[in-house]
């Protein structure tokens, strides 16, 4: 068997936490035909098959892979605590890859990001805008930002709430030629239903004997760009929607307030870390959220 290179080994690894060649792409910041190219080499270089891919277009590992992939990830581990070990004296580098929604990413983090890059140059911010529950467990992001109190992870995740971000119905200002009643409301899409901002839109829409839009919602970036441009009512942060000069608040007819909290969520290892803490530090002190 041939030496195995190390940043191969990290590509190996990034494949058994995202269990597809894009999705390992992502997390090195690489495309995914590079990803191909240096597996394959790695496959040639360990002499054995690593790798099976699934009919349903997932790929795996196989024994000698997964045995691969855990002295990487050991590997790993012992890098972060030699990092962490240098303590604050050394200048901040390498990556921190924060995900969260589209929407909490660009409306909320991104506007607010460049002192943070100004004051650390040589430290790289990987943003990740997904919907999905990328896991940190298996290392496919750093940090994570979600709306609701964290269930995952057990004792593995370090968990602490940013803030809570309120929420109230909005429309354009302009399509003066449409009145509030014929403005349909912007419904979600059935696998999206489950969200808060969904379930206050029905009781909205029902109070106010409203009808829904056609077009059917994933995630609040998608509402908030439809209400930007069309004739529509819909349940929008108050902090961005309100900033808007092309909306306006409508008077809410719900009881309840509405309105969810903001949780940042770490894996326990990377405690410690000079680069996390500070990323950390930034999010916590920095008051995105009310």
């Amino acid at each position: 068997m041939q030496s195995l290179p190390w940043n191969d080994l990290r590509i190996l690894l990034a494949l058994a936490r995202a269990q597809s060649l894009s999705g390992a792409a992502t997390l090195l910041g690489v495309n995914a035909t590079t990803v191909s190219r240096r597996l394959k080499m790695l496959e040639d270089g360990a002499g054995v098959a690593l790798l099976i891919r699934n009919r349903d277009g997932t790929i795996g590992l196989t024994e000698s892979g997964q045995m691969l992939a855990n002295h990487a990830d050991a590997m790993e581990r012992h890098a972060i605590q030699a990092e962490t070990a240098l303590g604050q004296d050394t200048v901040l580098s390498g990556t921190v890859r924060l995900t969260a929604s589209p929407f909490l990413l660009n409306r909320f983090v991104i506007p607010r990001l460049s002192g943070f890059t100004e004051a650390h140059p040589a430290l790289h911010v990987s943003l990740v805008p997904d919907n999905r529950n990328l896991s940190l467990t298996r290392r496919e992001v750093d940090l994570a930002i979600r709306f609701g109190e964290p269930k995952e992870g057990g004792d593995a995740v370090l968990t602490q709430r940013l803030g809570r971000v309120t929420f109230s119905a909005f429309t354009a200002t302009g399509f003066a030629d449409v009145p509030m009643g014929d403005r349909p409301w912007l419904g979600y899409e059935s696998v999206a239903r489950h969200l808060p901002q969904a379930s206050w839109t029905e009781m909205l829409a029902k109070a106010s004997g409203g009808r829904f839009s056609s077009l059917l919602m994933h995630d609040l970036e998608a509402a908030y760009e439809t209400t930007l441009h069309m004739p529509v009512r819909a349940v929008l942060p108050d902090a961005i929607a309100r900033n808007a000069p092309q909306l306006e608040r409508l008077e809410d007819q719900l009881a309840q307030d509405m309105n969810r909290d903001v949780w940042l969520m770490r894996h326990r290892d990377t405690r410690g870390m000079p680069r996390m803490e500070a990323m950390v530090d930034w999010l916590t002190l920095t008051s995105l959220f009310e």
